[in-house]
Formats: structure tokens, sequence, C-alpha cells
């Protein structure tokens, strides 16, 4: 299974691993931005940030799937149509 998933990212064209890259690269950067609200929180001990940092992380790690499954599917659509 691990190696159809390597093989299945390794066959993708250039430039959708290249869009999938900047995309996962800018989701880690807003789970740091999360970290770095929810160290303030710690600090402040303000429940909005809690929840803010939480709710950012969350859409962060979101990102990431998204990316992924986008790079996968519009590969698949891409070989498939020829």
């Amino acid at each position: 299974m691990l190696k159809l998933i390597i093989n299945t990212f390794n066959s993708m064209e250039e430039q959708i691993k290249k869009i999938m890259k900047y995309g996962i690269r800018f989701a880690v950067l807003v789970c740091f931005f999360a970290i770095a609200i929810l160290i303030t929180y710690t600090f402040n001990l303000s429940p909005d940030l809690y929840y803010i940092g939480l709710s950012v992380f969350k859409l962060g790690l979101f990102f990431i799937v998204e990316f992924i499954i986008c790079a996968l599917a519009i590969n698949t659509i891409k070989k498939q149509t020829g």
C-alpha cells in the first residue's frame, strides 16, 4: 500500500508536484502562525486566543489534506483524459 502511494506521487507531472509543494508550504506556515497564537494564549490566558489558534491550526491541517487530495485527483483526471 505504501509503495502504491509513493509510486503515485513519483508519477505525477512536475507542474502538479510544484503546486502541491507550494500549497503544503503555505499550509505549514498557517500551522506555525496558529502555534504562535497558541503560545500567546499561554501568556494571556484569553479563551478567544485559544479558540482562534485552534481554528487556524485546523484550517492549516485541512489545507494540507486538501492540496494532497486535489493533486491526486487532478493527476488522475489528466491521466484518464489523455
